[in-house]
């Protein structure tokens, strides 16, 4: 994206955050937010006020960003594709439509 300028981060998940995020998603309750920076960071709807997995789909489908909101200056990067693969494992989730 442009204008945004990115290094490469260690950011740490913990496991249930990430199971949150994928149950939210799978049952479609997830909650958005913009930043100033005009980015919109999807998150599981009812968990704003406890520590919560953030991801943003990036304009033109390439890339994936993911950041834990207790650290939201570091933020790593999935390809579409490990994106795909993470959301066809969901429980209910449908085949990619390409």
């Amino acid at each position: 994206m442009a204008g945004i300028e990115r290094e490469p981060a260690e950011v740490r998940i913990p496991r249930t955050a990430l199971d949150a995020f994928g149950a939210a998603l799978s049952v479609q309750t997830v909650a958005m937010r913009a930043w100033p920076d005009g980015i919109e960071w999807m998150y599981p709807l009812g968990t704003w006020e406890e520590a919560h997995l953030e991801v943003a789909l990036m304009p033109g489908g390439e890339e994936v960003w993911l950041r834990m909101s207790t650290d939201r200056s570091n933020t790593i990067v999935w390809t579409i594709e490990q994106w795909r693969d993470f959301a066809g494992r969901l429980p209910g989730a449908t085949p990619p439509q390409d």
